[in-house]
């Protein structure tokens, strides 16, 4: 056993002392080369330092990507602006019915808010003293007095001036009788709402001053926006037989809808885009297969209270097939004019608020670039300075955006 085992060292020393000029051969050659390779790159002559220039930058300046580019292009677009409104009454066609003589009210004939009168409809009957006395006054002139045509004319006209028609004036002479109780007709065409008295006193929303008598002045206009009636609220009239009105006071209102304005809230930033007769098509959620063509009547001078949006108002025909209810939603697309200008879409352009940033494409890299930019439509943003139509931006500049990082352009950090 020990013979053998001198004899494998003495193999194995021999086989590795037969490969070690080998491997100090090899060695030397790889040596050589690798020293030969490095002094013959010092001698190499490049100036193409634009292809690596972008990896000395921040990551927040550069981007290093093989996204599609796209060039702005000069062209001359009609934008298609959105809007969104609701259908409310046209003022001009807002009446109120008022009480021309004081009395109690012995009948309505109306029962409940949103019912339709036409002109003409009875709708309440009035006990009035005052109006009584003065009918048999007219009667016992025309009995006892007749050929005194001066004084039964000055009846005649008091009548009228406290209300009556010449058609109850005419009864009256006819058949002499008084008309008792006096019925109230309504002058106007509608669907009818109560502007809501209590102990024959208008309310105070309404009419303050009602309830001193004849000589008080009314405080509302006919024309009472709906969202303070008392209608509103419920649909049962809070006028019911038996209370007492007053010379003056306004009773019900009468909503004519044949006519109605469609009122579009139009963004501040399309404000400027948006003239008198532009062309728009309405779309009401009550009838969206219907589209409306109409063009804008009148822009309002001055902001909506409590919020930030320009009133646009289209005056629309009401006609039965729109079926068009007060409060409807809308939806509204505005063409302007055209407008001439270098566009982008807005994908390549990334806005910051303050600044709108593209990524100007520089050999094989991208920096980021301000741009002013100007009309915002629903696909296209107008440049007006920073690019030119001969440069390449990145199709879709958020591609090229890292969520870590704040996006400095040049301009930022010689500042």
């Amino acid at each position: 056993m020990k013979r053998k085992w001198k004899y494998d060292k003495h193999i194995t020393l021999n086989s590795v002392m037969s490969v070690l000029p080998v491997l100090i051969g090899i060695t030397t050659v790889l040596l050589i080369s690798s020293c030969s390779s490095r002094d013959k790159h010092k001698h190499i002559p490049t100036n193409n330092t634009s292809e690596v220039d972008g990896l000395a930058q921040p990551a927040n300046q550069t981007v290093f990507s093989g996204v599609k580019t796209i060039s702005p292009s000069q062209q001359s677009i009609t934008p298609i602006l959105n809007a969104t409104g609701v259908i409310s009454y046209d003022p001009t066609l807002l009446n109120s019915i008022s009480a021309r003589f004081s009395g109690r009210i012995e009948k309505l004939y109306v029962r409940f808010n949103f019912e339709n009168v036409s002109k003409g409809q009875r709708i309440m009957d009035i006990y009035s003293p005052e109006i009584l006395t003065a009918q048999q006054g007219l009667i016992f002139l025309l009995n006892n007095s007749s050929g005194d045509v001066a004084l039964i004319k000055s009846s005649t006209q008091k009548l009228q001036l406290l209300g009556l028609t010449p058609e109850q004036l005419k009864q009256i002479e006819t058949t002499k009788k008084p008309i008792n109780p006096l019925p109230v007709y309504s002058p106007y065409s509608g669907h009818i709402h109560d502007i809501g008295i209590s102990n024959g006193v208008a309310s105070a929303s309404m009419n303050s001053g009602m309830s001193s008598g004849m000589n008080s002045s009314p405080q509302a206009s006919p024309a009472v926006q709906i969202e303070n009636l008392p209608s509103s609220q419920t649909a049962a009239l809070s006028i019911k037989e038996g209370m007492y009105v007053q010379s003056g006071q306004p009773i019900f209102a009468i909503y004519n809808i044949n006519q109605v304005w469609a009122m579009l809230n139009i963004f501040p930033q399309d404000a400027a885009l948006i003239k008198v007769g532009d062309k728009v098509s309405i779309t009401a959620e009550t009838n969206p297969t219907n589209i409306i063509s109409a063009t804008i009547n009148y822009i309002e001078p001055v902001a909506g209270q409590n919020a930030a949006a320009i009133k646009a108002r289209v005056y629309l025909q009401n006609a039965e097939n729109l079926h068009l209810k007060i409060g409807t939603l809308l939806s509204a697309k505005i063409t302007s004019t055209g407008i001439n200008g270098l566009w982008l879409p807005r994908n390549a352009v990334v806005n910051l608020g303050q600044k709108q940033i593209v990524f100007l494409k520089k050999e094989n890299h991208f920096i980021a670039k301000n741009i002013q930019s100007g009309i915002v439509t629903d696909s296209l943003v107008q440049i007006i300075s920073g690019l030119q139509d001969n440069e390449q931006v990145a199709a879709n500049a958020q591609f090229m955006v890292d969520s870590e990082s704040f996006i400095q352009t040049e301009d930022n950090e010689k500042k």
